[in-house]
């Protein structure tokens, strides 16, 4: 059952307060960007250097491996492919049925990318991708970084900050953000007039404006998230009202377009991504160890 922190009662307009929630996999290290493809979940195994596949079949759920290789954020191109934002390859792939992945970026102005950690796809064909420098950098899973670890020279780390980048329908890569300090999951307003990231540093959500051909203006903070609780701003989706949902400290945020905090839904782990399935009112998380299933009241897109 659902364990909700309540700050607006609105929050139940979304999840129950005895919505199910199911641990559908568990006895894993660190798991990340949970994406619904064909009927099963794909979600990254980040230790194992793995995408794993859950479904439920007759005889039972199943647990196997999709594709081997370095993977952090999921999801899906227009054409229902696999995109992976490499947090330890350093680059951006798309993943074929086969496991064979195909470069989309790696490298810009000569540099090598930092590590992309969460991917997003817009209805134009045009990919959004993160890049701090967690893989430039790796820990290991639980590890509590240092204050502002990443204010100081990291080895062979070459970009001289942690960018937001968009990959254009022909390929192109451009920067179209440069001024966060660890730029994390991020999500489009169902009409795709406001981009969401979140900035895993500064504890808060930013929204930006999104011009006709692409490119982001009118930064303002959404959301403070700052709290004593451990976690910081990771994964982020949005429901199909603009309603933000965003794994953070203590558990996975709620709020409105307009950032008024409605609450948090507890889970038994800390909660590091989220990601829309089945008929798209039902959430499935990625938390540490595990990956659980929360059915909601209200409904996400599938794309992105």
């Amino acid at each position: 059952m659902a364990q909700l922190d309540v700050r607006d009662k609105h929050v139940h307009d979304l999840i129950a307060p005895d919505a199910a929630v199911d641990r559908i996999a568990g006895g894993l290290t660190f798991t990340e960007g949970p994406v619904w493809r064909r009927g099963a979940l794909l979600f990254s195994d980040i230790p194992n250097q793995r995408i794993a596949r859950w479904r439920r079949l007759p005889e039972g759920p199943e647990l196997t491996t999709f594709a081997t290789g370095m993977s952090n954020g999921l999801t899906l191109d227009l054409q229902g492919r696999v995109l992976a934002a490499e947090h330890n390859g350093r680059r951006v792939t798309r993943v074929a049925d086969d496991g064979t992945r195909t470069v989309l970026a790696e490298h810009f102005q000569g540099k090598r990318l930092n590590s992309p950690n969460d991917i997003v796809v817009k209805s134009d064909g045009a990919i959004y991708f993160t890049d701090p420098p967690y893989g430039v950098q790796p820990s290991r899973p639980g590890t509590v970084r240092p204050e502002g670890w990443w204010k100081h020279p990291i080895p062979g780390k070459e970009q001289s900050i942690q960018g937001v980048y968009r990959i254009s329908p022909d390929g192109r890569l451009d920067l179209v953000a440069d001024d966060f300090a660890l730029p994390n999951g991020l999500a489009f307003s169902p009409d795709e007039s406001v981009l969401y990231i979140d900035d895993s540093a500064h504890k808060h959500i930013r929204a930006f404006d999104v011009r006709p051909d692409g490119t982001l203006t009118g930064s303002r903070v959404l959301l403070d998230m700052a709290s004593n609780d451990p976690g910081v701003p990771d994964g982020l989706k949005i429901d199909v009202q603009g309603n933000v949902f965003c794994t953070g400290p203590g558990g996975v945020w709620v709020c409105r377009p307009d950032g008024a905090f409605l609450g948090r839904l507890v889970l038994p782990e800390l909660p590091a991504n989220l990601g829309w399935a089945e008929d798209g009112s039902v959430l499935h998380v990625t938390a540490r160890t595990s990956v659980y299933r929360v059915e909601t009241r209200t409904r996400g897109t599938l794309l992105g």
